[in-house]
């Protein structure tokens, strides 16, 4: 077996004892008394971190080794749905807004649109954000943007001077995502991210999808 090859089935395998192990937890929270809940929640959120990082792990891996994702018609109020869901646990101090519309529609490989949000959300709870608001336009291509009311940009990441508005952050969250909006194409083009400074405060980063 290639090494190349054995990397991803052990990742992947990762991401499943990580689901195995957040369903126990969760099986468990739901089985002992409200009063002990606070102990255990802790744990819940780590390990819902670590499936969700691990989740990220095996798509870039996939995107490296230039994997097929399908494209399909989807929902991005579902699709948004979803990454809310799966960041909510992460996050219970944060209030989630989806404002897409139930007719929006997009033709987009759901899987990695999900990981594209839930990167987003997670890029915006780490910025201090308490409320992250998500919207969708489908008037041309689709575009959905995620908002939020924590600390905003850098100048220097909005103009592409740096990665990261994090003093120690690797900047990959965005690049991620960005990886993400350019495996979606039609024709001569490609998806794309752009960044902004709200005038409220906070950060609005759209994703474009042809």
């Amino acid at each position: 077996m290639k090494f190349e090859h054995l990397v991803g089935a052990v990742v992947h395998d990762l991401k499943n004892q990580l689901q195995a192990l957040l369903d126990y937890e969760q099986e468990a929270l739901a089985r002992i008394p409200k009063r002990y809940h606070t102990h255990l929640e802790p744990i819940l959120q780590r390990t819902n971190r670590l499936k969700n990082d691990t989740m990220q792990m095996v798509t870039l891996f996939r995107l490296e080794q230039k994997s097929h994702f399908p494209m399909d018609d989807a929902w991005p109020r579902d699709t948004a749905a979803d990454a809310i869901e799966a960041t909510s646990l992460q996050y219970p101090g944060i209030r989630f807004s989806n404002d897409i519309s139930e007719d929006c529609q997009g033709f987009y490989n759901e899987t990695l649109i999900h990981l594209a949000l839930i990167t987003l959300i997670t890029n915006s709870a780490q910025a201090g954000a308490t409320q992250i608001r998500l919207t969708a336009d489908d008037s041309n291509g689709l575009s959905v943007c995620v908002e939020d009311n924590g600390h905003g940009f850098d100048e220097a990441v909005l103009a592409g001077e740096k990665d990261t508005t994090k003093n120690e952050g690797s900047g990959l969250g965005l690049f991620f995502v960005e990886l993400i909006a350019g495996h979606h194409k039609q024709g001569e083009e490609r998806g794309s991210v752009h960044i902004a400074n709200r005038k409220e405060g906070g950060a609005s980063v759209s994703v474009h999808l042809p």
